[in-house]
């Protein structure tokens, strides 16, 4: 008898149950059947997603992108990203080791690392840049050889940056000119940190602020300005009490008894030979005398020097050869000056400087924006050849903070000994003047200054030559440099 083999039926599913046959087609108890279908696999866990990171490139550049973090995070490509596109990378993190937060830098090519963070419980926090921010633009410029004076840098690259909603976002683009003087100056900041020059870092603090430098930068850097005020290193060499005291005394003043000298241009054709329309130079003796009374240069020369005493230490500090006597600060506005004088309990000096602004304006017009007060206490002491600075077109030196405005003149008076002051013809492009052959060395005059003298040159001679002092006998001066703004 021949046996007939049968496949065993298939499971029925039915909607709304289940049933199932045991292999003799038996239908397997209801419960045993729910037991094993309640049976849970394996679970598959999967990496949680730290970010998405979307750039986006302008058409001028593009970039290289990376990511980096203590934790282990893990990304689908490495990031390049090209002009006049965007692209998108996810970052995971491994299983379990999340913490309260992940941290780590975002690195853009010839920017510097910027960092990041991003929370996972309430105990973390979420930022970029600097913590407590959630957007943030980082800058790039060019290196600024800034203590050489070199030109600043006019190009730069910006990123702006937001970190939220599992997003990180980049756009860049070109940096506007705020930006890049903004970068340069903060770069310059930095230089001076590391450095241990009081004056340098003072005079970049104050340029950092004028040029709207984050404020966590100032912060830093004025925090070390006044660690290096408690050790004492706000007051240079030369300019504690003692020294002035000693030096700055009118006993011990000079007066050589010599002519002023000249040194023409060979060729009388040549142009700094002539006294160019609209150019004014003059000096006027004991000017000081005829506006404030007969001695009163010797009574000013003693009211300052004992101002300067009286005031706080690194109120006096080293510039471009000589010493300026100014507010702590720095500030050289008349008022800034004058509120100096009366702070020092001299109120008789402060009025005499006063009415010698007045006279100043009344004799040469405009009125005075600023004064400058140099000491001169020896022999070494000069006043580096120059042009004075009448506005922002100039460029003044790498640690020169002063705020200009436009100006028409500057009136300088001499107290104490007698000096040479040293004019010469400038041919460069910003002067009008221009060479007469490949060997012009142009004109070069030395005049003397005597106590109570005042020299006063406009915006034009200024234009088209420099000064300075350069003294070759011991000698003790006090000079007054007032700068003339157009009515």
């Amino acid at each position: 008898m021949d046996a007939i083999l049968k496949r065993p039926k298939k499971p029925v599913v039915r909607s709304g149950s289940f049933s199932s046959l045991e292999p003799n087609g038996r239908q397997l108890p209801t419960a045993a059947l729910a037991l094993l279908l309640s049976t849970p696999s394996a679970p598959v866990q999967s990496c949680p997603v730290l970010f998405r990171l979307r750039i986006a490139c302008p058409e001028s550049f593009g970039t290289q992108v990376e990511v980096v973090s203590s934790s282990e995070i893990k990304a689908n490509g490495v990031l390049s990203c090209a002009a006049s596109s965007m692209e998108q990378i996810t970052y995971t993190l491994p299983a379990g080791a999340q913490g309260n937060q992940t941290e780590g830098e975002l690195r853009l090519e010839q920017f510097a690392p910027i960092p990041w963070a991003v929370a996972h419980t309430k105990a973390g926090s979420t930022f970029v840049g600097s913590a407590g921010r959630w957007r943030y633009t980082a800058l790039a410029t060019p290196h600024w050889d800034w203590r050489r004076s070199a030109e600043r840098p006019s190009t730069g690259r910006a990123a702006d940056l937001e970190l939220s909603g599992g997003v990180f976002f980049v756009q860049l683009r070109d940096a506007t000119a705020a930006e890049v003087k903004r970068s340069c100056q903060q770069q310059a900041l930095s230089d001076a940190q590391e450095a241990d020059n009081y004056d340098e870092l003072f005079a970049q603090v104050t340029k950092a602020r004028l040029a709207a430098v984050e404020l966590e930068y100032l912060e830093r850097a004025e925090e070390k300005l006044k660690l290096m005020r408690k050790q004492r290193m706000h007051v240079a060499t030369g300019c504690g009490k003692e020294d002035l005291r000693r030096q700055m005394s009118w006993d011990l003043i000079t007066r050589p008894i010599s002519s002023d000298t000249e040194q023409p241009c060979p060729n009388t054709h040549c142009s700094s030979n002539e006294v160019l329309p609209g150019e004014i130079l003059s000096i006027t003796p004991q000017a000081v005398d005829a506006h404030l009374g007969p001695g009163s240069d010797r009574l000013l020369f003693d009211k300052l020097v004992e101002a300067a005493l009286a005031s706080e230490e690194g109120s006096v500090w080293p510039a471009g050869g000589k010493l300026i006597f100014s507010a702590f600060d720095r500030n050289q506005s008349v008022n800034s000056l004058v509120r100096t004088l009366e702070g020092a309990g001299q109120e008789h000096c402060a009025q005499m400087m006063l009415k010698l602004v007045e006279a100043s304006e009344t004799t040469y017009g405009g009125f005075v924006s600023a004064v400058q007060v140099n000491f001169h206490r020896d022999g070494e002491s000069f006043h580096d050849q120059h042009r004075d600075v009448y506005s922002a077109k100039q460029r003044a030196g790498p640690n020169c903070a002063c705020s200009f405005r436009e100006c028409v003149g500057t009136v300088c008076y001499s107290l104490g000994s007698s000096r040479l002051c040293r004019l010469c013809s400038m041919f460069d492009n910003f002067s009008s003047l221009k060479r007469c052959g490949d060997s012009c060395q142009g004109r070069q005059e030395d005049r003397w200054l005597r106590s109570g003298d005042a020299m006063f040159f406009n915006a034009r001679w200024n234009q088209n030559h420099t000064h300075g002092r350069h003294i070759e006998v011991p000698h003790q001066v006090c000079s007054l440099s007032t700068s003339l703004s157009p009515l």
